[in-house]
């Protein structure tokens, strides 16, 4: 389905040769990747802020789950 659907302009243009449940591609997101992706973007604020020279020394770990919790103090 991934494939079928990033590679196709438009829905127009999307051939299914084979059913699916809908649920598949309509179904949320689950609290774990939900998760994910707040961390993601904590990360990527991290990345910037860290760029411009504009990152705290306090926010310093050696491992994510420590990274992030020094950024959110």
């Amino acid at each position: 389905m991934y494939t079928c659907l990033s590679r196709s302009a438009s829905l127009q243009g999307t051939v299914f040769l084979q059913g699916f449940h809908p649920k598949k591609i309509q179904g949320g997101l689950t609290g774990f990747l939900i998760q994910e992706f707040r961390e993601l973007e904590i990360l990527d604020d991290i990345t910037r802020l860290h760029y411009l020279g504009e990152l705290p020394p306090s926010v310093s770990a050696v491992t994510r789950t420590e990274l992030i919790r020094s950024y959110q103090l």
